[in-house]
């Protein structure tokens, strides 16, 4: 690392109702729950056929509980389509589409193209 080179330190894994969201009207939220391989990853979102801006947020570990889930969160997105994928990763890589309704929390599954597996659910909102 570069002398004078900051690094970024995770918060603490959040808990059951420690997250506040203000959304409503026209504005929702998306949470994206990826496999655990991706903790710490940065996950960068645009609207659906705009440039990518580097909009992004950190996976966290989130605890359920009944179990510990992997999620970025994006808390103020206002309603339309999206697509997301791994910042600073193969710009061909696969991303994932998804749209975001005002007043709710659209639930994204990312797909782990290693294992071919889904982190769960469909990839559109909920």
């Amino acid at each position: 690392m570069a002398a004078g080179a900051a690094t970024e330190t995770l918060p603490e894994p959040s808990g059951p109702g420690t997250v506040v969201l203000d959304i409503g009207g026209d504005v929702g939220a998306a949470a994206v729950y990826v496999p655990a391989t991706l903790a710490g990853v940065e996950i960068e979102i645009r609207r659906d056929g705009e440039a990518w801006e580097g909009r992004h947020v950190a996976v966290r570990e989130r605890q359920l509980p009944d179990a510990a889930v992997w999620a970025a969160l994006f808390p103020t997105l206002d309603s339309g389509d999206y697509e997301i994928r791994v910042r600073h990763g193969d710009p061909a890589a696969p991303s994932t589409r998804f749209t975001v309704a005002g007043g709710r929390v659209t639930t994204v599954h990312w797909r782990d193209e290693r294992s071919g597996a889904a982190s769960g659910g469909t990839g559109r909102g909920a």
